[in-house]
């Protein structure tokens, strides 16, 4: 009663991940419907969704662990999850002038279609969640529908707009580096510097 997750559920998936476990929680639930060590197929029910633990209402929490069943080990399970038919997703990394991560950084997304906006801030600290190695992502917009759509971030009180355009089920990509504003290049590729060149070269 007492562990901020309530009653959670831990499956140990059996295909793994690169070579390490690859564990999903879910928690605050009001009934498991399953025991430790037991194996589960897709699609089993498993628990009801409550409000057990540490929550403000009731809701499913899911997270993906890599490695190892702990905290520590989290990643963002919207990088993990495949957005609805026709929708996608956007991941940014967002950081200072001086290259450092900017915690709890509002950004703003204006859907150019259909005149909603939302906003998400970044992760709250560099230790919270780990991030992917390739996008080195701390912000997301998940279940976006495809179009245009402009990115808004204020910084030291600047505003910097960029439009981006989302693609069905795919992950487009921005960021930002404080006064020098938003990008929308692709991280840069890690090839090897140790493979030999040809003769030719």
């Amino acid at each position: 009663r007492s562990d901020p997750y309530g009653l959670a559920i831990a499956i140990q998936h059996d295909f793994g991940y690169d070579g390490e476990p690859l564990i999903t929680v879910y928690a605050h639930l009001s009934e498991s419907y399953v025991v430790k060590g037991q194996y589960v197929e897709t699609g089993e029910v498993i628990a009801l969704s409550g409000n057990t633990g540490q929550t403000t209402a009731p809701h499913l929490h899911f997270e993906i662990r890599k490695g190892a069943n702990s905290f520590y080990n989290s990643v963002n399970p919207e990088l993990w999850t495949a957005p609805p038919q026709g929708w996608g997703l956007l991941v940014g990394e967002v950081r200072s002038t001086w290259d450092a991560p900017l915690y709890q950084q509002k950004v703003h997304l204006f859907n150019l279609d259909t005149g909603e906006t939302r906003w998400v801030k970044s992760y709250g600290s560099y230790h919270l969640i780990n991030r992917d190695p390739y996008y080195q992502e701390n912000v997301i917009f998940s279940d976006l529908p495809a179009g245009d759509y402009r990115l808004t971030i204020k910084y030291t009180g600047k505003i910097f707009n960029a439009q981006v355009t989302i693609l069905p089920g795919a992950v487009s990509y921005f960021s930002f580096h404080g006064m020098d504003g938003i990008s929308l290049e692709p991280p840069a590729e890690d090839f090897p510097t140790n493979i030999p060149l040809s003769s030719s070269n």
